[in-house]
């Protein structure tokens, strides 16, 4: 009796943390401001969660956070913000955050002349420089121009004139290569959006609330996206959807 009793508050505990982390989780959407510097691609970083994002060409950007998260607001041009999740700045739903420009001044530069004659024949050949050397040089023959290299073969048919047939293209056809290159695309465009998508909402966020190892978000995240329509919603940012369809699908697993 006691070990089931155990067993239901575990269960309950797991239920009640999971619920909570899920409630605290939100987007963040806010814009970069300063009128001195360019605004786009300004790193947004949660070093809590370890999700990053950049800003777009009106220095607009979104990002995933929960209370008293670090973010961090960086980029060579603009003396870098940290920003803590907590009070009045959680409860906005639109942030602006107004950035300095960083201004990097260097010492004084010194320009010597090296002994240079002012002769660039002589100061070349006496720079130790070395000149690679290429085909023309030693009088080999070689190509210079763009290889477009194509199998093609003139085969005659009868009755009809004679025809340059792309074997090349014809063997990729029937031996099924444009089938798998589209299947592999497919596979590309999924396991890109898979770590984009671990990228913005963080590794510790899918840990926290899905119970996972860190080496289990790749795969949890990515069967995920193969099991719903997450790849499309992420991309039109509906993330209420998203995190919706990442429930489900870990209910299904657990099922």
């Amino acid at each position: 009796m006691k070990e089931v009793s155990f067993i239901v508050c575990f269960f309950l505990g797991l239920i009640s943390c999971f619920s909570q982390t899920k409630q605290n989780f939100r987007v963040l959407k806010g814009e970069i401001v300063n009128d001195s510097v360019n605004i786009s691609g300004i790193h947004i970083i949660n070093k809590t969660s370890g999700s990053k994002t950049i800003t777009d060409i009106n220095g607009i950007f979104e990002i995933g956070i929960q209370k008293q998260d670090t973010i961090i607001i960086s980029s060579v041009q603009i003396k870098p913000r940290v920003i803590i999740m907590e009070g009045e700045i959680l409860d906005q739903t639109y942030l602006k955050i107004y950035v300095d420009l960083f201004i990097n001044q260097l010492n004084n530069v010194v320009v010597r002349s090296h002994s240079l004659s002012g002769n660039i024949l002589d100061d070349m050949a006496n720079s130790n420089v070395k000149v690679p050397i290429n085909f023309d040089d030693v009088g080999i023959p070689g190509f210079k121009g763009i290889r477009e290299e194509k199998i093609e073969k003139i085969v005659p048919y009868i009755g009809l004139p004679v025809m340059a047939i792309n074997i090349e293209a014809l063997y990729k056809n029937l031996s099924g290569y444009y089938k798998r290159l589209k299947k592999r695309r497919v596979w590309d465009k999924q396991n890109i959006t898979t770590l984009d998508i671990i990228e913005f909402y963080g590794v510790s966020f899918f840990t926290r609330s899905y119970n996972l190892t860190q080496n289990e978000v790749y795969e949890f995240v990515l069967g995920a996206i193969e099991n719903s329509s997450i790849q499309n919603d992420f991309k039109l940012s509906n993330h209420g959807l998203v995190l919706e369809a990442f429930d489900k699908f870990y209910k299904s697993r657990n099922e």
